[in-house]
């Protein structure tokens, strides 16, 4: 009965979630894919109440509008147009994102912290990677990361900004091709990012998904896009896969070298 109720909060909340659920699963499922015999066999009874990794990192937001409502502020980290610097942001004035991503670190880290405190660490860990590269996830604090900015599709159907980038241009991809286009892209673009060096830093993928939020062809600046067309959400189809893909590598090698430190 739990997991039913469980299920219903989620399925009426996922409006509200961050990547929905087809990109945040696909970021944690692809990064336990990536981890090692050693790092699993510490994570997996973590992970044991979900199934999965991939389905744990969606429990963040089915209860950060009923059970914990302290962590609303945890899922992104905005700034004004004046500032563009992420690793020069406040917290928790501007969202605390990166607070909270260190702070879960520092509990899963701990192994004289309960069972339950480290389990659910581990779950915000890979949730909370998940969306920071989102680019919403680092937009402005007055229209809420894109809320605010109202849009259409090309078939009238209201919509925003936020929307937009966290799961319609994956829905127009998969539209368009076979289920498992999707999973397919990113496994391969997994494969390429595998041999590039990358930052360690949640404040560097922060600026990352910032940089991207501020590209003109976005249209989020100024509001300046009012239609998002068949053609603007394609032509981001390429972005979101590589964010998603640089997601799950990262989080792959934030927890394998956790798991490192501790031998």
């Amino acid at each position: 009965m739990k997991k039913l109720l469980v299920t219903i909060i989620f399925i009426f909340s996922l409006d509200a979630s961050a990547w929905w659920d087809t990109g945040h699963k696909l970021v944690c499922d692809e990064a336990y894919k990536l981890l090692t015999a050693d790092t699993k066999n510490h994570l997996d009874p973590m992970l044991k109440e979900h199934g999965s990794f991939g389905t744990a990192c969606l429990w963040a937001d089915w209860v950060k509008n009923k059970d914990r409502k302290d962590t609303r502020s945890w899922h992104y980290i905005n700034l004004p147009d004046s500032e563009q610097n992420t690793y020069k942001t406040s917290c928790p004035e501007n969202g605390c994102l990166i607070a909270a991503y260190y702070e879960q670190l520092n509990i899963l880290k701990d192994e004289s912290q309960g069972f339950r405190e480290r389990q659910e660490a581990l779950w915000f860990i890979g949730h909370l990677v998940g969306d920071i590269h989102q680019p919403m996830h680092v937009g402005y604090p007055e229209d809420r990361g894109g809320n605010g900015h109202r849009l259409e599709l090309s078939d009238g159907t209201k919509t925003n900004m936020h929307k937009v980038w966290d799961g319609q241009i994956i829905e127009r991809l998969e539209s368009l091709h076979d289920k498992d286009y999707l999973s397919a892209n990113v496994t391969q673009q997994i494969q390429e990012l595998l041999s590039i060096p990358h930052s360690a830093d949640i404040e560097s993928w922060a600026q990352e998904s910032r940089d991207i939020a501020m590209q003109q062809s976005v249209g989020y600046r100024n509001s300046e896009l009012k239609i998002a067309t068949n053609e603007y959400l394609e032509s981001h189809f390429e972005t979101v896969q590589e964010r998603i893909a640089l997601a799950a590598v990262r989080l792959s090698q934030t927890l394998n070298k956790m798991h490192q430190g501790d031998h």
